[in-house]
């Protein structure tokens, strides 16, 4: 007896099980819709295209328009404008990447005149960054911004006048102010120097005396501004001792490491010898 023998099952085709599984065999053809399709149903596709052109129109031809805000707040004239208003908004690195040496300086300008309490107890730490972090960077260009922020780019004037005035703006801001006493003694400045050295305009806006090493004073009375002699390593190295009292109880010694780039003095290092 033989039994007939078994015929293979024809191969399908895995796009026509999806098709056979969810009945999309019966689709009607595009022809079908076509020939369905009404008055209004051409209308609506009608609407529909034109809306699609329309977007797509508008987003090409819009597409550069209008800055997002974080550009507009990097514009450095209104950056700058904002800063002045509060020097917070950003970190002293990052204002300075973005406004350049020149607008810092602007800004460094700016800041030292403003004499409100709420504004310098913003301002001084954002002041201290901001000139370290020019004082980082060797380029002319930096170079000769915090020199000119220092008053002492005038190559013509003697190294040690432009040194003592560098360290004066250095720690007290190119106003150079001390607050007088309550009873209204003002500050001084003395200069402790070699008697060979040329003496010169700190712009020191209280009385100043330039002391030889024979030269005594009595003690200061009100807020005082000390400065030794300079300690010249090189041409181009020299280190400077100041001393800083505001009142019998609050003052400080700070030690400045100068460099002369670019034939501008400019304060390479800082070092706090003591505070009280």
């Amino acid at each position: 007896m033989h039994l007939p023998a078994c015929l293979p099952m024809p191969e399908t085709n895995p796009l026509e099980q999806l098709l056979n599984r969810w009945d999309l065999n019966n689709f009607p053809t595009l022809q079908r819709i076509i020939a369905s399709m009404d008055p209004i149903a051409w209308t609506l596709l009608i609407l529909l295209g034109i809306a699609v052109l329309v977007g797509l129109y508008f987003t090409l031809s819009s597409r550069y328009t209008f800055e997002p805000i974080d550009e507009v707040e990097t514009t450095p004239d209104v950056l700058l404008a904002r800063l002045k208003q509060n020097p917070t908004r950003l970190s002293p690195q990052a204002i300075i990447n973005r406004l350049g040496a020149e607008a810092t300086l602007e800004l460094l300008q700016y800041g030292d005149q403003i004499i409100s309490k709420e504004w310098q107890y913003r301002w001084n730490s954002i002041r201290e960054d901001l000139i370290r972090l020019l004082s980082e960077q060797e380029a002319f260009g930096p170079t000769h911004a915090l020199a000119r922020y220092y008053q002492s780019a005038d190559a013509s004037e003697p190294d040690t006048v432009r040194i003592r005035r560098t360290a004066l703006i250095h720690k007290l801001g190119q106003r150079r102010h001390l607050d007088p006493t309550p009873d209204g003694t003002p500050a001084q400045l003395r200069i402790h120097c070699h008697p060979a050295e040329p003496t010169g305009d700190l712009g020191f806006p209280g009385e100043t005396f330039w002391l030889n090493p024979d030269m005594e004073m009595p003690p200061a009375q009100g807020p005082l501004v000390e400065m030794e002699e300079i300690d010249f390593h090189t041409l181009e190295d020299a280190h400077l001792v100041l001393h800083i009292q505001r009142t019998p109880t609050v003052g400080g010694s700070f030690r400045l490491h100068m460099k002369k780039r670019w034939k501008m003095w400019v304060v390479a290092e800082e070092e706090l010898e003591w505070s009280a």
